[in-house]
């Protein structure tokens, strides 16, 4: 009798084990994690599907003086967000003109909304390309605003700048890149 118990129990046992198959902690975790993340992007491009893109940088570009030897351009930023570190703020001005031929750069300068200010006084010049190195803070500015409004301040010798030949790219080192805009 013994012995019919025995076998009885492990005839049990052994289709318990075979029965019970069961999915390993192990693999359990890595289907839940990997479920995860698909759930997440998906989350991720849908919400980045339906979001507005970051509008442009530069909103308009006007002349805002012109005498015989020197212009002023204002232009407005239309940047969406607060540009946190003006040393990464560049401007370039190219002029593919041959009318205002004997320019150069005095300063550029950025008013914010609030009033604060910022400089930029150093532009290296390729050809008919002048560059800025980056804004410069002054009086507790330290960032550039949506909305601000930057004075270009131009010297030429001889004819008077050609201001539709002239373009503005804006590049903001991790913002929204370079934007031209061409002056009519």
């Amino acid at each position: 009798m013994k012995e019919v118990i025995r076998r009885t129990r492990r005839k049990i046992w052994s289709l318990h084990i075979e029965k019970d198959e069961a999915v390993s902690p192990v693999i359990a975790t890595i289907l839940m994690v990997a479920v995860t993340v698909v759930l997440a992007a998906a989350v991720y491009l849908l919400v980045s599907y339906y979001s507005p893109g970051p509008g442009p940088l530069v909103g308009s570009l006007t002349e805002e003086s012109s005498s015989t030897n020197s212009t002023t351009l204002l232009l407005t930023l239309a940047s969406p967000t607060v540009l946190k570190n003006p040393s990464n703020f560049h401007l370039q001005i190219l002029n593919d003109s041959s009318t205002g031929i004997g320019w150069t750069i005095v300063n550029a300068t950025i008013t914010n909304p609030d009033g604060t200010v910022l400089y930029m006084n150093t532009f290296t010049s390729s050809g008919n390309v002048w560059t800025s190195n980056g804004a410069i803070p002054v009086n507790g500015a330290t960032s550039i605003e949506s909305g601000a409004f930057i004075f270009i301040v131009f010297h030429t010798t001889g004819k008077p700048v050609n201001l539709s030949d002239f373009k503005v790219v804006i590049n903001y080192n991790g913002t929204t890149g370079s934007i031209t805009a061409a002056l009519s």
